[in-house]
């Protein structure tokens, strides 16, 4: 009896251990909570559904829309509260274009509480489902969101497109998904003992956030004509494709970029691999004449000719390796341009100048110039796919002197059009982009480009010396002559090439180009336009250049750029008056005033030197009568409006 009475006490006091130890441990477990446990505990009684993130939306440089997330219905089933099962499948069968056995073997399982049956429905097919879901409690929708284009194919290949997962593939969407995606979208519920879904809209709620929104450099309109207009040139032309770039070239914002063929991002599936390609940054090729102006930037960088120094044309044929398997240089159509200065070789876009010049600057110099214009290296443009060219550095003199006039050597479109910048900024490295800014959700900005000034890659005074012979090639005598517009001068550099097949070059493909900026005295834009293979008359000057003059022109009206003319050499006949009476005719070589100035009104030359006001009135004046010297205090016609009968202007100087 005793023994048993002692038992009683040891499994009493043992079970107050363990109920203490117990309870100590639920204490401690209120006070100090282990996350592993809660993490079980609610796994028991509560579950989630994955839905389709909601993406940051992408605008335009002036908020104009270019990729956006709308709600649309998804369809979803919980078996337990449908009713007539077989009626339900035969519906939604019918009107989503399923088949009707599978959706009913979805359905029929009651142990399941929440089965998809179709995600993103049309607005069609929501409307054709209401009265199911109405009469149905357990067929029911819920929003997701649906990565929408409004504007088609505008822009594709910078916007780029998400998967079925709203991933970024291509584009921005890709390069900066992490900004744009949020996080994943889940509808969360509560669960019964038996792991079933307690059904109610209490139990139910949708956890998720937005991405953040992005902010471009493109202009949506400009972007809409450079797209239309592309895609008129390449087919009137009968092209494989064709690629236009336009560029702030002091900042590096792009406000237009453009491939056709192209695609529409809303449905990628349609599309083939061409047209899905960004060829901007993603195609290279042999750029021909338009780099030659970067051989001419490389010799007068390291002094190797100076402006002045003459290279002869040997004829227009050049032989680089002589023998029974001769290397030679021809120009174009045959021609022979004779003795050439650098800037005459540039206009008339010489063969054999640019090979001998290459040659005169040797391997080592030549292509660490290359090199510093970017060339065989990423622009680190924010897009995804960008390749860096080829820039083959072996192959002795043949390969240096092909390289010289543009064959041998494969660039990007993106990379000339940066090469071309750098020579429109006053020679400063830039780097282009497509994105201004970032804003979160809440409005906080968390990245935005800083415009800072690169480093410099050629000298200031060089770039203008470059850029004046570029704008050679569109004077009367170069190869593009007939691109100026009304008020506006263009610099540019066409290219024909020859493009390379089966390890020659082909005879009836080509590659045509126009690389520039304008206004030319003043540059505020960099444009390359490029047409692949057109058919009929092929040069660049008929082909590249009548579409580089029109968007220049748009450009020009429409972005308040103000009219500059580069300063000109002009002849005007001066008819001196003598102390005798007599008059003196004699030429005057002045420079023209870079500002146009008004036919209809008479300038105002009081306190211009002779040479000032000869410049500003230029040739719109039959005859001009100076008398003295010094400044004019005096003038006839006086300042104003100009009377169509006024055919001699007369000035007075002290």
């Amino acid at each position: 009896m005793e023994l048993s009475k002692k038992r009683i006490i040891l499994v009493f006091m043992l079970l107050t251990v363990i109920f203490i130890v117990l309870l100590g441990r639920a204490v401690f477990l209120q006070i100090f909570p282990d996350e592993r446990v809660i993490k079980m505990a609610k796994k028991q009684y509560s579950g989630e559904v994955a839905l389709s993130p909601r993406r940051g939306d992408i605008y335009d440089r002036n908020g104009n829309p270019l990729a956006v997330s709308l709600d649309f219905d998804s369809l979803y089933v919980d078996p337990l509260l449908v009713i007539d099962k077989k009626t339900a499948a035969q519906i939604i069968a019918k009107e989503l274009g399923l088949d009707e056995k599978e959706i009913l073997n979805k359905i029929s399982n009651n142990n399941k509480r929440f089965v998809w049956i179709k995600h993103m429905l049309s607005p069609e097919e929501s409307k054709s489902l209401a009265g199911l879901i109405k009469k149905e409690r357990g067929v029911r929708t819920i929003k997701e969101p649906k990565r929408v284009y409004p504007n088609g194919t505008l822009a594709s290949h910078v916007v780029g497109f998400v998967d079925r997962e709203a991933k970024g593939v291509d584009g921005i969407e890709r390069f900066y998904d992490e900004y744009i995606k949020s996080t994943d979208s889940k509808i969360k519920y509560q669960k019964d003992g038996k792991k079933r879904l307690i059904y109610s809209d209490g139990n139910m709620f949708l956890s998720s956030d937005s991405g953040s929104t992005v902010y471009l450099t493109i202009d949506n309109n400009l972007q809409y004509l450079v797209e239309k207009e592309l895609k008129e040139t390449v087919d009137n032309k009968n092209a494989a494709s064709g690629t236009v770039i336009i560029m702030n070239h002091k900042n590096g914002e792009i406000l237009a970029l453009a491939n056709y063929p192209s695609y529409n991002p809303n449905e990628p599936g349609k599309h083939n691999a061409f047209e899905l390609k960004n060829r901007a940054i993603t195609d290279i090729f042999e750029p021909g004449s338009i780099f030659k102006i970067i051989t001419a930037g490389i010799a007068l960088k390291n002094k190797i000719i100076d402006l002045s120094t003459e290279i002869w044309g040997e004829n227009g044929r050049y032989t680089i390796v002589a023998g029974k398997r001769p290397v030679v240089v021809k120009e174009a159509k045959g021609h022979d341009y004779g003795m050439m200065n650098i800037t005459k070789l540039i206009a008339k876009s010489s063969n054999v100048g640019s090979a001998k010049l290459g040659i005169m600057i040797g391997e080592k110099i030549f292509f660490e110039g290359v090199d510093s214009f970017g060339f065989g290296e990423r622009t680190n443009v924010d897009l995804p796919g960008e390749v860096r060219g080829i820039v083959n550095k072996k192959g002795g003199k043949v390969t240096l002197a092909n390289a010289a006039f543009g064959q041998g050597i494969s660039v990007t479109a993106m990379q000339i059009v940066k090469a071309y910048s750098i020579i429109a900024n006053g020679g400063y490295d830039v780097v282009p982009h497509l994105v201004k800014n970032i804003v979160d959700e809440r409005g906080y900005e968390v990245q935005s480009t800083f415009n800072q000034k690169g480093d410099e890659i050629i000298p200031t005074h060089l770039a203008k010396e470059l850029a004046k012979m570029l704008r050679a090639v569109v004077e009367e005598g170069g190869t593009a002559t007939g691109t100026d517009i009304t008020g506006f001068e263009i610099a540019g550099k066409t290219g024909t090439a020859q493009k390379p097949e089966h390890g020659r070059y082909s005879l009836d493909k080509y590659l045509v180009s126009f690389a520039g900026f304008f206004p030319a005295s003043d540059p505020q834009y960099t444009m390359l336009v490029l047409i692949d293979e057109p058919k009929g008359a092929y040069f660049a000057s008929v082909v590249a250049v009548p579409l580089f003059k029109m968007l220049a022109n748009n450009i020009i009206h429409n972005q308040s750029v103000m009219p500059k003319m580069m300063p000109k050499e002009e002849k005007i006949t001066v008819t001196t008056k003598k102390e005798d009476g007599t008059s003196v005719n004699h030429p005057v070589q002045v420079k023209v005033d870079i500002k146009p100035h008004d036919p209809k009104l008479v300038p105002d030359l009081r306190g211009l030197s002779l040479r000032q006001a000869l410049g500003v009135i230029s040739n719109n004046w039959d005859d001009v009568n100076t008398y003295g010297s010094g400044k004019v205090v005096s003038q006839t016609p006086a300042p104003g409006n100009r009377n169509p009968d006024d055919k001699v202007i007369s000035i007075w100087l002290e």
